[in-house]
Formats: structure tokens, sequence, C-alpha cells
């Protein structure tokens, strides 16, 4: 299983069911440590329009 294209909610239905490799994939990807998730704002940087 290829877990660095995997999509998010895949990733995330793995994790909640006690996959390690998935939730080493999502921290390494999303650079926040799993037992942060819900607790740390979230924002996606867009590029500004010209």
């Amino acid at each position: 299983m290829n877990y660095t294209t995997m999509k998010l909610r895949a990733l995330v239905e793995r994790i909640i069911e006690g996959d390690e490799t998935a939730k080493e994939e999502f921290e390494r990807r999303w650079e926040i440590p799993w037992e942060q998730v819900g607790t740390v704002p979230i924002s996606i940087e867009k590029e500004p329009r010209c």
C-alpha cells in the first residue's frame, strides 16, 4: 500500500483503525503530530492573486 499518495480521508480512516504507518505518513506530510489534531489551528497558505 502506498501511503504517500493516499488521500487524506483514507489516511485518517486507517489511523483511526490503528495503522501506525498511516499515522507516521500523516505526521510527515502535514508536519502535525497526530495527537495535536483538533487542538491547533490549521491554515492553508494561498498565493496572492495579482
